[in-house]
């Protein structure tokens, strides 16, 4: 499965910078580019190269210390996070090459005052910055949330097991002292 994830972002990067070489792109245009098949490149240079090494130190009975299957479920949870990013800016790049590369334009939308509630709400609505957002931004931000949560989460795995590992006392009754 990541095989095919990884063959299939190699192929992305490849397209896109024979787009760049072929056509006369504006500048914005190519930034974006390079922002996607860098973010790509370096996600699969580190990230999954980490997960091979640490799929391969989990099969192997002498390697120290060994992955458990909650570290590489977790690592997993974080790299399909970043695939799921640069996967949202290749596909923007679609966009813009569907759209003859020309920027999309911000719809204009007619700014119509919400209505006054009669109570306040208490987190219910959903704020004004991101109902202006357009799909594609409103997707990327809800996969740096979700990668934000996953961090936290494994950061709290992390944490909690090295804690268990540090507060270990021994006991060693008085009277076993005195030898």
């Amino acid at each position: 499965m990541l095989r095919a994830e990884v063959e299939k972002l190699e192929h992305w990067c490849q397209q896109m910078e024979r787009e760049a070489e072929d056509y006369e792109l504006p500048e914005e245009i190519l930034e974006k580019i390079r922002s996607a098949v860098g973010s790509t490149q370096l996600l699969l240079s580190q990230k999954v190269q980490q997960f091979f090494r640490l799929c391969q130190q989990s099969m192997d009975p002498t390697a120290f210390p060994v992955p458990t299957f909650q570290d590489l479920a977790g690592f997993w949870d974080l790299l399909q996070l970043s695939i799921e990013d640069v996967t949202l800016k290749f596909l923007e790049l679609q966009q813009l090459k569907a759209n003859s590369w020309k920027l999309l334009e911000p719809k204009e939308e007619k700014k119509v005052p919400p209505p006054i509630p009669k109570k306040p709400l208490r987190g219910r609505g959903v704020p004004v910055k991101e109902r202006s957002l357009d799909s594609v931004d409103r997707q990327r931000q809800e996969a740096r949330k979700r990668l934000l949560a996953a961090k936290r989460a494994a950061s709290f795995r992390h944490s909690s097991a090295t804690e268990s590992a540090d507060s270990i006392e021994i006991y060693i009754p008085e009277a076993q002292t005195r030898l």
